[in-house]
């Protein structure tokens, strides 16, 4: 998960007119609002335009996968929001939908879920939701993403384990995002290792170059570019890829690079 400014968000012409007036058509009857479901699937490309096409909370394209325009509060529990173009987010279907998790039988995936600290005090009404605590992660809230940390194996887990909160916070939206989905954690496990070997080969180059063999100085820059593009934010799992980096930033160009990638 990277941080996303949603507040760059292009909408076509007219559409918050044509948001408006759907939401006064519909009101909240639920119903009326899915019958409308266009208003939002037309700010599709331009939701996945902020994020390389790729999914807000897993970080991957999911190219066979149609996917949606997430309401980060769902639209059956806040009705007043299903238009509100701040509350969409890009999702791919794993993270969206529920779907089984093969190894450990659950069902995972965002869904209607939007838990909160204090259920008491669950937004009835416009305006009440500013007074939430959500326990999700919310890729457009700067600070959220940067509590998720990843085993070198690709197994998500919590950043700051110590601490209760932003632990239950983590290890909650990792089930509710689905972010352990074994084909997601082999994703990234096959990236750490190549990633890794990378390093190798550049740090044997490295000592090498700058002594007048041009062919050292060309292998070792071209390494360079991979690993600066493979953290680069158009870059699936751009996050991940910058944290299997960063275990080798006492190297003196691994710092550098992590420094002005």
């Amino acid at each position: 998960m990277r941080c996303i400014n949603a507040i760059a968000l292009h909408c076509p012409n007219g559409w918050d007119n044509r948001a408006a007036a759907a939401r006064g058509e519909a009101g909240n009857d639920l119903s009326k609002i899915n019958a409308r479901s266009a208003i939002w699937r037309e700010l599709k490309d331009a939701l996945a335009d902020l994020s390389h096409d790729k999914c807000w909370y897993c970080e991957v394209k999911q190219v066979r996968s149609d996917n949606a325009v997430d309401h980060f509060r769902p639209k059956s529990l806040y009705t007043w929001l299903a238009f509100e173009k701040s509350n969409f987010r890009y999702s791919c279907t794993y993270c969206n939908s529920g779907r089984k998790n093969p190894e450990t039988g659950e069902t995972e995936g965002k869904g209607n879920s939007f838990p909160l600290f204090n259920e008491a005090q669950r937004a009835l009404a416009p305006g009440q939701e500013n007074f939430e605590s959500p326990i999700l992660l919310d890729p457009c809230q700067t600070q959220d993403p940067g509590l998720l940390d990843f085993h070198e194996d690709g197994r998500p887990c919590a950043r700051q384990p110590d601490h209760e909160t932003r632990k239950h916070r983590a290890e909650t939206s990792i089930k509710a995002y689905h972010l352990d989905h074994p084909d997601l954690v082999e994703k990234r496990r096959v990236l750490a290792a190549d990633i890794k070997a990378k390093i190798k080969e550049a740090d044997a180059l490295f000592e090498q170059c700058d002594a007048g063999h041009p062919a050292i100085d060309k292998a070792f820059a071209g390494l360079i570019r991979v690993l600066s593009r493979a953290i680069s934010e158009a870059e699936e799992l751009s996050a991940f890829a910058r944290k299997i980096l960063a275990g080798a930033r006492n190297k003196v160009w691994v710092e550098e690079l992590l420094r002005t990638a």
